[in-house]
């Protein structure tokens, strides 16, 4: 049986707040990222606190780029506030100032999105189906922070697989080695960054290195190569070993294998 306890901890969350969620539609998903947004935010007497995907994925059990879409919508909602900034974890807090919220009707109606007369969104004379030049800036701003997104959710995977690993402790995460695998994320053309970080890390931990100087040497020879995905590094790995089998010919045997015949 669970021993379940108020000594061994407990949420301070208002009634208030309890009887608006019960009139509130959301998704099974975003009821589970709320739980854990209230664990650790009211769970430890704090207004807002620091969470990667990868962390939020842990305790829901739910995909990473399943819960940056829902966390999305619950911030388009005005259910919480996120603050993203390139380089630096994400930090998220509850509004419970419900009379704020949106529900899902409101969001994509005349509300939000909605185009009226003379604003983003009308066609004009024309012009028929053709977007106008506001609209485009809006795109291209819009398609920039979702990539803001994705690279810091990146970053945030791959500072917590050095930390399981044991190859950076925590108190060495820095903006130097931020900087360093934001480099590899931008500019080593990887595309899939994350699965191919993945493997030097495992590489280093094994024991054939165990530093992130390791890791990015390796990283960096990878891309020299070519190599931009797994299916690349494997293709790489099984020319070296063929290479390695070649260049260890047993010349003696060979030669008698020649005198016999």
């Amino acid at each position: 049986m669970a021993n379940v306890q108020l000594e061994n901890g407990f949420t301070r969350i208002a009634n208030d707040i309890f009887e608006q969620m019960a009139k509130t539609k959301l998704s099974p998903i975003q009821y589970r990222i709320l739980f854990v947004i209230w664990r650790y935010t009211y769970g430890f007497n704090r207004k807002e606190h620091e969470f990667s995907l990868s962390f939020i994925g842990t305790a829901t059990e739910y995909d990473q780029r399943q819960l940056q879409r829902e966390l999305v919508k619950l911030e388009q909602r005005k259910i919480i506030v996120q603050k993203v900034k390139r380089g630096k974890p994400r930090i998220i807090s509850f509004n419970k100032n419900h009379d704020e919220w949106l529900d899902n009707e409101t969001i994509g109606s005349s509300t939000i999105g909605n185009s009226t007369k003379g604003t983003i969104g009308k066609v004009t004379k024309g012009t028929i189906g053709s977007s106008t030049k506001e609209e485009r800036k809006n795109l291209k701003k819009n398609i920039k922070k979702n990539n803001k997104e994705e690279e810091v959710s990146i970053l945030e995977k791959i500072i917590d697989l050095l930390q399981i690993s044991g190859i950076v402790p925590p108190r060495k995460i820095n903006r130097f080695l931020r900087e360093d695998i934001e480099d590899v994320i931008e500019n080593f053309g990887f595309e899939t960054p994350i699965e191919v970080i993945e493997e030097a890390i495992k590489d280093a931990a094994r024991g054939n290195g165990e530093t992130w100087k390791f890791v990015y040497n390796k990283l960096n020879t990878w891309r020299k190569s070519g190599v931009k995905t797994l299916a690349d590094l494997d293709h790489l790995q099984e020319n070296k070993k063929v290479q390695h089998k070649a260049s260890n010919v047993d010349y003696d045997s060979l030669a008698k294998e020649f005198e016999n015949e």
